[in-house]
C-alpha cells in the first residue's frame, strides 16, 4: 500500500455551445488541486502487479477562459479520483524499483455547484492511464514511492444561464489531469 499527498494539475481544453450554438473563444479552465491518496496492489510475480489508487475527493473550480472570461467561476464540482493500473517493474537495482504501467480511470462527479451556470451537471467518465513511478525499499515492509500518472479523460457538462434568459449551456471537456504522488510504502 503507498499513501501520500497527489497533486493533479488539469491539462483541459472545452468548447462551449449555448442554446445549441458554439461560442467562439469561449472556454473554462479547472483548479488544480492536491489531495490524499492511496494505492492498493498486488504483486502477481515480483515484477508484475496490478495497483488501485483512490484519493480523497477534491473540489474543483470551473473558470471562464476566453470569450468567457468575464463569467469568472462559472460552477465547482466535488470529484473523485480513481485508477486501476497495470505495472512492470525493473527490479535490478538493488533497493531501488523503477515501473511502468497502464491502465483505466474513472472519473466520478460526486457533487456539482452552481455559481454562473446554474443546474449544472457534469457526467461521470472513463479514461485512459499512463503510469510510471519509482519504489525505494527501506526494508522488506516500508519504503518511499513517487509515482506520475497521465489520466486521458473526455466528459460533457449541462446547464443553463440566467444571464441569457436561462439558455441552456453543454460544452464537452477533455480533462487531461496529470497527477503525481508520492509517498511512504508500506508491504504486508
Amino acid at each position: 500500500m503507498q499513501i501520500g499527498p497527489a497533486r493533479i494539475d488539469f491539462h483541459e481544453s472545452a468548447a462551449l455551445a449555448v442554446a445549441g450554438a458554439p461560442v467562439p473563444g469561449a472556454g473554462a479552465k479547472l483548479q488544480n488541486n492536491t489531495t490524499l491518496a492511496a494505492e492498493i496492489s498486488h504483486h502477481f510475480t515480483p515484477a508484475w502487479s496490478a495497483g488501485l489508487t483512490v484519493g480523497v475527493p477534491a473540489r474543483t473550480r470551473v473558470i471562464g477562459t476566453g470569450a468567457a472570461e468575464a463569467f469568472g467561476e462559472m460552477g465547482a464540482g466535488r470529484y473523485g479520483p480513481m485508477a486501476l493500473t497495470v505495472r512492470y517493474a525493473f527490479n535490478d537495482f538493488g533497493r531501488w524499483h523503477p515501473y511502468i504501467g497502464t491502465g483505466i480511470t474513472y472519473f466520478v462527479m460526486l457533487k456539482e455547484y452552481d455559481s454562473f451556470i446554474k443546474d449544472l451537471k457534469i457526467d461521470n467518465a472513463f479514461g485512459g492511464v499512463i503510469q510510471f513511478g519509482i519504489h525505494y525499499n527501506i526494508d522488506s515492509h516500508l519504503g518511499l514511492f513517487i509515482d506520475a500518472k497521465k489520466l486521458f479523460v473526455k466528459t460533457s457538462a449541462t446547464g443553463n444561464l440566467p444571464a441569457l434568459a436561462g439558455a441552456p449551456l453543454n460544452t464537452n471537456v477533455k480533462l487531461n489531469p496529470a497527477v503525481l504522488h508520492a509517498g511512504i510504502l508500506f508491504r504486508f
